[in-house]
């Protein structure tokens, strides 16, 4: 800074300009992979405009990059919130990490134009070389938001942002239906076959949707030898608490959320016998 002859407030203006002049170009991607790597802390956001007016921006910690949305956010501290035990949704995407760039710049392009809303992520550049192995095939994740009674009311930052409560709200209205997920599934299959990127075959434990995508239900479930609930391992499938599935579901999906609903039934009625 002192070579450049500025101060610090002066320097942190000029990266928040930059940014802001980065975000509202339409074309090229404003959250493109390269621009992200080179200046990851830096704050980028981005306005689109569909049916209504989204805000998104990028948060880069933790070992991912995401794009989101502030009703993401909320998302996210209300699933904490409640222990991660409300459906939690997510459609993975198989890629070879060495893709991951291409593959992140084809799928944001998607998720923008198709006004996605919550958010989105990839294993970030410097994770590449710890990604675990049981992780294989989830590096880049689509968020699905299905409602639940505990957001009656709106959610968790209802009372705490007067004015603002439409940017936070969380309610039946944000779902997408079954249909929309299936149409950006199978668009997104074409998009990254087009580009030759190469997949790492289905995560184990997912329900596979093409040769890219596969579905997961990662709400957390009751471990009988701790007393608490933990994230469901990959053994135990695609949709461990049974939840209803957001999307249209292939006949072997069917297949199994039948068989494992009945299961459930079969727990809770021993269960309950035995508390009696």
């Amino acid at each position: 800074l002192k070579l450049l002859g500025l101060s610090r407030r002066k320097a942190e203006v000029m990266v928040t300009r930059t940014a802001c002049e980065v975000a509202v170009r339409s074309q090229p991607n404003p959250f493109s992979w390269a621009e992200i790597e080179h200046e990851p802390k830096v704050q980028r956001c981005c306005i689109g405009r569909s049916f209504r007016s989204t805000e998104y921006e990028i948060l880069h910690t933790g070992g991912f990059v995401r794009l989101c949305t502030e009703r993401g956010r909320v998302y996210w501290l209300a699933q904490n919130e409640n222990d991660h035990r409300l459906p939690d949704w997510k459609i993975h995407f198989s890629v070879h990490l060495a893709d991951i760039p291409r593959a992140w710049n084809i799928l944001t392009d998607l998720f923008l134009k198709e006004a996605c809303d919550f958010g989105m992520k990839a294993v970030a550049g410097e994770a590449f070389d710890s990604w675990p192995p049981e992780q294989r095939g989830r590096e880049i994740t689509v968020y699905i938001f299905q409602n639940h009674t505990a957001y009656n009311g709106g959610g968790p930052m209802m009372g705490y942002c007067p004015g603002n409560e439409h940017n936070f709200w969380l309610g039946p209205e944000f779902e997408r239906q079954a249909d929309f997920w299936a149409k950006f599934v199978e668009e997104a299959e074409r998009l990254l076959s087009a580009a030759n990127i190469q997949s790492r075959g289905v995560a184990t434990g997912d329900l596979k949707l093409g040769r890219y995508a596969s579905l997961r239900n990662e709400a957390f479930i009751f471990e009988p030898a701790t007393g608490l609930y933990i994230y469901p391992p990959n053994k135990c499938g695609w949709n461990a608490v049974g939840h209803g599935s957001p999307v249209h579901l292939p006949l072997k999906g069917r297949l199994e959320m039948a068989w494992r609903q009945g299961r459930l039934r079969l727990r809770c009625a021993t269960c309950s016998k035995r508390r009696h």
